[in-house]
């Protein structure tokens, strides 16, 4: 929390955060016109879209694995939703459903925390970056969920326990990910983030809020494929200088 503190008297910072939460608005938004398992692969798009902003930024061309990188994480989320064709869903499950999405999702944070405070403290940054993205990824459901109370009633929203557990993992999540970025480099935590976030985030969309994808054999092969193409190119875009260096400020 003294890392929030010091961090609130840093314009660039605040200017930063104010544009997270208007990302999180439009996510919030995409989350009620569409289900969670088409919704969240897309934000494996993220490092895609800062490569020109950090090629402005540094003034200098990407090299052809950073190109190369940026296709295979385009191709791997285009390959994995065509075959996929996520459809359906229970915007609203109940609320055993919830503990059982909930208790594994715990159990993988708290393992991370205490294996970040203990004998992996070396691997500090990116344990605490998967504890975020799990934390993200219920974020998003808990959204889906959101939104849909939100639509029936605006009441029946400010009485619900999900609601208050929104605003809660979406603190937790916040602080883990701000204290990932200051335990190590960017190439430790935020490729982590990037992935782990909405490969969690569809695996509890199609288990515990019944969202249909394809399961044949094909459709299971490519969507493995277009996962390993997306997932190695975001960790590459990850580690490039390039994109580290504008991230970084």
């Amino acid at each position: 929390f003294r890392l929030l503190i010091d961090l609130f008297h840093r314009p660039i910072w605040l200017a930063g955060v104010v544009c997270m939460i208007a990302a999180y608005v439009v996510q919030a938004i995409a989350l009620y016109l569409g289900n969670v398992a088409f919704v969240e692969p897309l934000i494996a798009m993220e490092l895609v879209f800062a490569l020109p902003f950090a090629v402005e930024s540094e003034h200098r061309q990407p090299e052809w694995s950073e190109w190369a990188a940026a296709a295979a994480v385009v191709a791997g989320v285009t390959l994995f939703l065509a075959t996929a064709r996520p459809t359906g869903g229970t915007p609203n499950p109940g609320n055993g459903t919830w503990v059982l999405l909930g208790v594994p999702c715990a159990g993988v944070i708290v393992a991370s925390l205490v294996a970040a405070a203990g004998p992996f403290a070396r691997y500090r940054a990116s344990l605490l970056a998967v504890a975020a993205a799990i934390c993200f990824a219920l974020l998003a459901l808990l959204t889906k969920t959101f939104t849909y109370l939100v639509s029936q009633s605006v009441s029946l929203a400010l009485t619900s326990w999900q609601t208050y557990a929104l605003i809660g993992i979406g603190i937790v999540g916040f602080l883990f990910s701000q204290s990932a970025y200051q335990a190590g480099s960017l190439e430790s935590s935020l490729p982590i983030i990037d992935t782990v976030e909405p490969t969690v985030a569809v695996l509890l969309g199609v288990l515990g809020f019944n969202e249909h994808v394809r399961l044949d054999a094909i459709a299971l092969f490519t969507q493995a494929l277009g996962g390993f193409l997306a997932v190695g190119g975001v960790f590459v875009l990850g580690r490039s200088a390039l994109l580290v260096r504008a991230y970084s400020g």
